[in-house]
């Protein structure tokens, strides 16, 4: 197999990795289709059940932002745009994943609602700090990272279109 080198760039930092003309690509596919459909589902199941997150904000909160996250659950207004905005917005993120389609701004704001939920847990019962919510962070950040959706995704072809290479700084939203 031939060995390709690979530059990353993250927050100027350059990494140098080496690998098979197969393994990483097929595993960043592997990982962006897998918290795709993980989004997918969650978004789906709450938008054919009868969900508030009324339940989690006010009975799972605990820690030193608690009074906070149990204010929004107490409060109707805030209820009636939290639940919306977390259905239709793992909808959302799961299709970017799943498409290849403005993959870092999917994974971004999958990251975002990760962080949205592992907040009002705070401290997580088991760990002095990590949980799944964490892990979460951290894959979609390197499926940003590694500019996800060229492999086998939208992005690929978006970034081909005479409106991205007018406006290279589009690729950043793309990959």
């Amino acid at each position: 197999m031939k060995e390709t080198t690979y530059t990353v760039t993250v927050f100027g930092h350059v990494f140098e990795f080496t690998h098979s003309d197969t393994v990483l690509p097929f595993l960043t596919l592997a990982g962006r289709l897998s918290m795709g459909w993980i989004f997918i589902w969650s978004g789906f199941d709450k938008l054919i059940t009868d969900f508030s997150s009324e339940g989690f904000l006010v009975n799972a909160s605990r820690g030193p932002l608690k009074d906070i996250f149990m204010d929004m659950g107490t409060n109707q207004t805030a209820l009636d745009v939290i639940d919306p905005l977390m259905i239709w917005g793992q909808i959302l993120i799961g299709f970017s994943l799943i498409l290849g389609l403005f993959t870092r701004v999917g994974a971004f704001f999958g990251a975002v609602q990760m962080l949205m939920f592992y907040l009002p847990v705070l401290y997580p019962e088991n760990n002095p700090f990590m949980d799944e919510h964490i892990i979460y962070i951290g894959i979609l950040g390197l499926l940003g990272a590694l500019g996800a959706g060229r492999i086998v995704g939208i992005d690929a072809f978006l970034e081909q279109t005479g409106a991205v290479k007018k406006r290279p700084w589009l690729k950043y939203l793309l990959g």
